[in-house]
């Protein structure tokens, strides 16, 4: 199969625009018809869950707050789903299968931003699940060690905001699946960033205003960085990111 190049048009047009919210429920149809996808939205959870073992087994370091005892199984989660997004949209380039959708929709920008879309809404179901779990798991953790627990606002606020916010890590996990079209590549670029990250963060002392130091920010519910500053990074680096990658992608010939 081949597909030429899309036309140089800088961005869509209003007529794409309104075409935009039939091609996410398009994308998670697909999502929802191949088992990967249930796979990971169930076992997610769990992997989260398995990484609280190591609050709950150590009573020094997390005995603070509620939150200390989840907070890096909710990086977990959202760096899984990154990378489940990035390989996933990666496997579409390295099967040529996204030319069938090329195919039916020429315009190539609005069906990228659909994937993105597509893939952010996962996130969503997953960040909700993953944060309510782990406050099924951790509460009575908490109480067992006296640790005090969160008002109903304060773990609703969270949830909320933990949510959102694993919503945005997977959109930029399937911005860089655009970029890197070999699955494995695109999920070992997720890995590699999260290394990169520590080593930067922790060299430069800018761990706060990163992507993964960013969830655990928002599931303080602040911290070094202030909420509403940590989503504005956060959604600064998905137009970022994002933005390249559609124009990258768009362009991408797939002979």
């Amino acid at each position: 199969m081949t597909t030429t190049h899309a036309s140089p048009s800088p961005g869509p047009s209003p007529s794409q625009v309104t075409r935009l919210p039939a091609l996410v429920s398009a994308e998670w149809l697909k999502l929802r018809t191949v088992r990967s996808t249930w796979t990971v939205l169930l076992l997610l959870p769990l992997v989260g869950v398995v990484s609280l073992f190591d609050a709950a087994l150590d009573p020094v370091e997390h005995n603070t707050s509620l939150v200390d005892f989840m907070d890096v199984s909710l990086v977990v989660v959202g760096i899984a789903m990154a990378a489940f997004a990035a390989a996933t949209i990666g496997g579409e380039f390295q099967r040529k299968t996204i030319g069938l959708d090329y195919l039916a929709i020429p315009a190539r920008t609005p069906v990228l931003l659909a994937k993105i879309a597509a893939f952010a809404g996962v996130g969503l179901v997953l960040g909700l699940l993953a944060i309510l779990v782990a406050h099924a798991v951790v509460i009575p953790i908490a109480i067992g060690r006296e640790v005090p627990t969160d008002s109903l606002g304060e773990v609703a606020a969270r949830a909320v905001a933990v949510t959102i916010a694993t919503s945005i890590v997977a959109a930029l996990g399937a911005a860089i699946g655009l970029l890197v079209t070999q699955p494995a590549v695109a999920a070992g670029t997720i890995i590699a960033w999260q290394v990169a990250e520590g080593v930067l963060g922790q060299a430069l002392d800018i761990s706060g205003y990163l992507p993964i130091g960013l969830i655990t920010t928002v599931a303080h519910l602040g911290g070094t960085v202030a909420l509403p500053v940590a989503f504005a990074v956060l959604a600064g680096y998905l137009v970022l990111l994002g933005g390249a990658a559609v124009a990258v992608a768009r362009r991408r010939n797939l002979t």
